[in-house]
């Protein structure tokens, strides 16, 4: 996880530069402080997700170019066979697998969201809307001060700038599908 941490922090780098944005700059556009924006980029501060979303608009490339590297290449279909995409974990716990990874400017985020059993995540925050099936186990879905209980099958559409976070229930793992608009 720390190499990838690091490689993402290298690409926040290369991009904030080759963007000609100062740290105070970007960290005023982010809407964080400089210290904590510099915290990211020395890979010693884990970026969270929506911030990656709106450092890629900043610098007008994609999220996913910011957490693997690569950049999009199909204009007309993406196909990811049995789940098999590329797997980020963007901490202990929480692994994400993009299933449009390859797609060129993409509308949407879909994403295979599993969950380990862990201490309650942080509550964030992002643009757009946000839609999550869940495939396998139990999930808790906080949204603002409302909680919702999920079961496979069962699915949430909400408002992602009220703070959320989904946690798996019953001490198992859990499985969802979201589907993220910015």
């Amino acid at each position: 996880m720390s190499n990838d941490i690091q490689s993402i922090a290298g690409r926040l780098v290369e991009l904030r530069t080759f963007s000609d944005y100062t740290t105070a700059q970007m960290a005023e556009l982010l809407g964080i402080g400089e210290n904590e924006y510099v915290l990211f980029e020395s890979g010693k501060g884990e970026i969270p997700i929506n911030l990656i979303y709106k450092f890629a608009a900043v610098v007008d490339t994609e999220p996913m170019y910011i957490l693997s590297g690569t950049m999009p290449t199909k204009d007309d279909a993406v196909v990811v066979y049995g789940g098999n995409g590329h797997n980020v974990e963007r901490y202990e716990g929480y692994v994400f697998t993009p299933l449009a990874e390859e797609f060129k400017h993409k509308m949407m985020n879909p994403m295979l969201v599993t969950l380990s059993p862990t201490d309650t995540p942080e509550l964030v925050v992002h643009g757009g809307q946000e839609f999550n099936f869940v495939v396998e186990g139990k999930l808790r879905v906080i949204v603002g001060d409302d909680e919702y209980f999920l079961r496979a099958g069962d699915s949430i559409y909400f408002n992602p700038a009220r703070p959320h976070a989904q946690v798996p229930m019953n001490g198992q793992k859990a499985k969802f599908l979201t589907v993220i608009t910015e």
